[in-house]
């Protein structure tokens, strides 16, 4: 989506429209929550944190002189899931069972997956997150997170570096 249409769609939220709210949902709804989500490390969190996300969008949405209302969004949402984490300590990810609709192969790489998330720092899965679920460029990452350029850069690629060791350890065992 490009910033115009989500400052059209903010400015009919700011008029009250509930289809435009709706229609923003929609759009960033899942990145929201995925990065709650990496932040925190519960899943009933960052569905809380995403609720508390879009009140707040609601009650409140950017003006007209914010420029990058997307960056602003998931600037409010790592906020919130800071906060959050500030407030009480990381939980362990439940077991699920898998869909019976997946395929083996994908469950057991979701699952390896999750388990190299978990060897990364906050700061790394952050990024990640912001990054390959967001879409948010480094630069916009820097911004949100009050970092330079380079350092979000290296941390990326060090999270990168991690996660394939951490994946790599995992076939090996």
């Amino acid at each position: 989506m490009k910033q115009h249409d989500l400052q059209a769609l903010l400015c009919g939220v700011r008029k009250g429209s509930e289809s435009a709210f709706s229609e923003l949902y929609d759009l960033l709804a899942k990145p929201v929550y995925v990065i709650a989500f990496r932040i925190t490390q519960s899943r009933e969190l960052a569905e809380d944190l995403t609720q508390d996300t879009f009140l707040k969008l609601y009650l409140s949405p950017p003006d007209e002189t914010v420029r990058n209302p997307r960056a602003w969004i998931f600037r409010m949402t790592h906020n919130l899931a800071l906060d959050a984490c500030r407030k009480q300590q990381p939980e362990e990810l439940p077991e699920e069972l898998p869909d019976p609709q997946d395929a083996v192969g994908q469950t057991l790489l979701r699952a390896a997956l999750e388990d190299a998330m978990h060897t990364l720092s906050q700061e790394e899965r952050e990024v990640l997150s912001l990054h390959l679920n967001a879409d948010l460029t480094f630069q916009e990452i820097a911004k949100i997170s009050d970092r330079s350029l380079p350092s979000v850069y290296r941390c990326y690629k060090r999270a990168l570096k991690r996660l394939r060791a951490a994946l790599e350890e995992g076939e090996s065992v």
